[in-house]
């Protein structure tokens, strides 16, 4: 008699599960993005607007 595979039970039909521990990735809160994003924003407009005076 052939022996059977234990298997697990069905999760949520059929979607992944991932888990809230990540210990290695580095934790940016969504306002630290949305400023960072902005602060690069404002660096491109104003290298855009002096960047040929400044750099020649």
């Amino acid at each position: 008699m052939a022996r059977e595979k234990a298997t697990l039970p069905p999760t949520g039909a059929g979607l992944m599960r991932f888990f809230d521990e990540d210990t290695r990735a580095i934790k940016i809160s969504p306002r630290g993005v949305i400023a960072v994003t902005l602060i690069l924003v404002a660096v491109e407009i104003l290298l855009h607007a002096f960047g040929s005076q400044v750099f020649g």
